[in-house]
């Protein structure tokens, strides 16, 4: 009985092991492979901990000059006020932080760079985000049913596009984290679209993943949302009643969710220069024709917007892709989403593009040619079409025509290298490179097509050309600061205007205190570089600094020919003005000759005036007399990013030295009073005699209602994720 027992156990057990070793056996063919998407990350690991900057050689980056401010003015205020921000007095003398889409506090991922170090925390979301995108597009080509090598190699082409690393460089944080949601948003679309298998795999509502992107990027949101409609159009499984009823459902819910965002966006724009924006400068950076060269040409030291480059044996694959993919329906969606993205992003090439620019929602948008994005997407995706057509074996004809086509693309290319050369008598690298690219694609994936390599020896091949050719591009796209040299610039400057007495904004028109170092210094300023600016300051400003606007810009003052350091040496300041805004200080690279200006230090190169007409960040005119008499500062008992508490003596009017914007409230001796606005920017209110304590905070009506559509959002999602998945939870 016992010998009985024992063998029966022995059995059990030797079952037991042999599902073990099985399921090791089968580790390899996914998680071992999908370990690839793992790249981007490990080709900014060696620079982390540093700032990422244009490889063009510009001395700008958005990471420096917004998103680390930004990052660093939210934790301050949780940790020293354990309060939120709705009002930033950083820079622009005030403006709304809460409505700011580049404030960075309503998307909930970019927090995780909060309690790292800066800018280790940003780059590593950087990495993970794409990391991300590229599951998403293998899991979205999967769903569309394509292999799972053909799948991963989609989604490598993706997490390691050029444009990706190049916009990595000029610091736009925003795109990095929304664009790699992209095709999880037309994945949730397309597997809400399959049948209700037997698996617990959870679905997720398209409304979630779109809100995700309106917080990360709203510029983004906006060509996510129309490629997500026209996806769902084009994969369609029901009438087109219901259809649009889903979409419009799921538009909603998005839309709800992102309502914290939204709504104080929409009421900043009405009030902002944004909402002036010209032709011109919705059609800013339009893709030049010359640069459609850049699909099999790189050309990392370009302007990053131009970046078209996708690799050169993605983009051999994607015609591949298109020419035998037995999935057509899929394919042209893709062909045709290349082709539409790169209309949008030649924008001043194609006729009309200007009438187009003066639609109200388009108008809103500038860059066209961050469509781009959509162009790498497209290609990543018929790339992954072609490595399945190779991998499934074409019929003759079938091959035919792409040895013919794919043999067009190489002597085009070769042809197009030679004239260069001789017309030039040298040729850049890109150019060598995407040549080299090329020829070497074009042998090998033949090869693949005809079957002369075996599909062990020629997958891993593809995949090896693939990531090397893009990784030295992505590589060569951005090149990097150390964080000292970003923290020390100008750091001298800042340490002198920090240690000076008393509560004062400082300006300049040349930045001459770069943001990031002013921030770590607690310097708040009147100039400052937004794309979002309150128009009233602007126009306050244009007298002020005596730098005459034309147009939109993203600075104040603006910087005619983008050289802060002698673009703005024949303006003089108006001292008196620039008093009003409380500007103790004015610094400059240059020497400034204007009344009520003394000339107290120079450092280095930047010179540091002391402004006789300063007026107190607050005060009291007690008669109607000029500004020089008649004037008590009023005292500052606290000054939060949301609140400003004060002492003053009436009768007489307060005024307090901060923009005037809907949302900021404010009592007298704990009586809610009416705010009036006085010199045409500032916060005002009349006091009565007598010595009396005056609040004023920020409590935006748009943060109140955006909050109460997230919540019915929130409801509106429980609902969805239950419809959607209660057969699921049943089980």
């Amino acid at each position: 009985m016992s010998g009985k027992f024992i063998l029966v156990n022995e059995h059990k057990s030797t079952n037991i092991w042999q599902r073990v070793l099985a399921g090791i056996a089968r580790i390899p063919t996914f998680w071992l492979s999908i370990w690839i998407l793992v790249v981007p990350l490990l080709l900014l690991l060696p620079t982390i901990r540093m700032f990422p900057y244009p490889a063009s050689g510009s001395q700008f980056s958005d990471l420096t000059i917004t998103h680390y401010p930004n990052a660093v003015f939210l934790k301050d205020s949780i940790t020293t006020w354990r309060e939120i921000p709705l009002w930033s007095s950083t820079i622009l003398s005030g403006y709304p932080f809460a409505a700011n889409p580049l404030s960075g506090l309503w998307y909930p991922f970019g927090w995780i760079a909060l309690f790292t170090p800066l800018p280790l925390g940003f780059n590593l979301l950087a990495g993970l985000h794409l990391i991300w995108g590229g599951l998403g597009m293998y899991k979205l080509l999967k769903v569309e049913g394509l292999s799972h090598a053909a799948a991963l190699f989609a989604g490598i082409a993706f997490t390691l596009l050029p444009k990706f690393f190049a916009h990595y460089g000029a610091g736009h944080l925003t795109l990095l984290f929304a664009v790699p949601w992209t095709p999880w948003l037309l994945w949730s679309q397309r597997s809400g679209m399959k049948p209700r298998d037997e698996s617990r795999a959870l679905r997720i509502p398209p409304g979630l993943i779109l809100a995700i992107i309106f917080m990360a990027d709203i510029r983004w949101g906006a060509f996510a949302f129309v490629l997500w409609w026209a996806y769902s159009a084009v994969q369609r499984q029901r009438n087109w009643g219901k259809l649009f009823l889903n979409l419009s459902i799921q538009t909603g819910l998005a839309l709800l969710l992102a309502a914290p965002l939204l709504v104080p966006l929409v009421e900043f724009s009405g009030l902002s220069t944004r909402s002036m924006l010209g032709t011109n400068d919705v059609l800013l950076y339009s893709l030049p024709l010359l640069n459609l060269f850049g699909v099999i040409f790189p050309n990392t030291r370009g302007n990053h917007e131009w970046v078209l480059y996708s690799g050169g044996i993605v983009f051999l694959l994607a015609v591949v892709g298109f020419l035998g993919s037995r999935l057509r329906r899929n394919t042209l969606f893709w062909t045709g989403i290349t082709l539409v993205s790169v209309i949008i992003a030649l924008g001043t090439q194609i006729p009309g593009s200007e009438r187009l620019a003066e639609l109200p929602f388009i108008s809103m948008l500038r860059v066209p040619s961050r469509a781009l994005f959509l162009t790498g997407l497209s290609l990543a995706a018929l790339a992954g079409y072609g490595v399945e057509t190779i991998v499934r074996r074409s019929e003759k004809n079938q091959i035919k025509r792409i040895n013919i086509l794919l043999y067009i693309v190489l002597i085009f290319s070769v042809l197009l290298t030679i004239g260069l050369y001789l017309l030039e008598g040298d040729l850049p690298g890109g150019i060598l490179w995407g040549t080299a690219a090329l020829i070497l694609g074009v042998f090998w994936i033949i090869a693949g097509v005809n079957g002369k390599l075996p599909l062990k020896i020629w997958l891993p091949g593809i995949f090896l050309v693939a990531v090397l050719d893009l990784a030295v591009i992505d590589v060569n796209s951005f090149q990097v600061k150390s964080a000292e040299n970003v923290f020390t610039e100008r750091e001298a400057v800042a340490q002198y205007i920090s240690a000076q007495p008393g509560e004062f904004r400082t300006y300049s028109p040349s930045y001459s205190i770069p943001q990031q170092t002013a921030v770590r210094y607690g310097i708040q300023m009147a100039d400052g570089v937004d794309p979002m600016q309150i128009s009233k300051y602007t126009e306050f400003m244009d007298e002020a600094s005596g730098v005459p606007r034309e147009g939109y810009s993203v600075t104040v003052p603006p910087f005619a020919n983008g050289d802060p350091g002698k673009d703005n040496i024949g303006y003089s300041p108006n001292a008196e003005k620039l008093g009003l805004l409380n500007v103790g200080y004015l610094v400059a690279d240059y020497e400034i000759s204007a009344d009520g200006l003394i000339h107290e230090k120079q450092i280095g190169e930047v010179h540091i005036y002391k402004n006789e007409y300063q007026m107190p960040r607050s005060w009291v005119k007690v008669e109607d007399t000029e500004l020089d008499t008649g004037i008590v500062p009023a005292t500052i008992l606290e000054n939060s990013p949301n609140r400003m508490r004060l002492s003053a003596v009436g009768p007489g009017i307060l005024t307090v030295s901060e923009v005037f914007y809907p949302g900021w409230r404010v009592e007298v001796s704990g009586r809610e009073r009416k705010l009036s606005i006085a010199n045409g920017l500032f916060m005002a209110v009349e006091l009565d005699p007598g010595l009396q304590e005056i609040e004023f905070s920020f409590r935006p009506k748009s943060i109140t209602i955006g909050i109460f559509l997230f919540s019915m959002g929130l409801m509106g999602l429980s609902l969805n994720f239950w419809l959607q998945n209660k057969r699921s939870f049943r089980k």
